[in-house]
């Protein structure tokens, strides 16, 4: 069993992640069929679907927290520094959340 690690975001970093490795990765980094990825996609679902401004402020200002394996965490920090190279685009600053750390 892979050892897991807890990664605090903010819906909006859920966000990011999911729209970099999921919705514009085109099967450019493989694995992203993760139990964490499925589940960070399960809660933005969760969305309001009001438009009122306050409830989605609250909405995607909450802090969650997700439990990511090793491997997860590397093919995320992969897609949020591979797939904005190969759009020719800037990197996401939630990048720094999934770097390696130091042993």
């Amino acid at each position: 069993m892979a050892e897991k690690k807890t990664i605090e975001l903010t819906m909006y970093g859920v966000a990011e992640v999911v729209k970099w490795s999921i919705d514009r990765n085109n099967g450019r980094v493989p694995g992203t069929d993760t139990a964490g990825l499925k589940k960070m996609q399960a809660l933005l679902n969760e969305k309001p679907q009001s438009s009122d401004y306050l409830t989605l402020d609250q909405f995607w200002k909450k802090a969650v927290n997700i439990e990511l394996t090793e491997d997860e965490i590397h093919v995320i920090d992969r897609c949020l520094y591979d797939i904005p190279n190969f759009d020719n685009v800037q990197l996401p600053q939630i990048r720094h959340k999934f770097w390696p750390q130091p042993a």
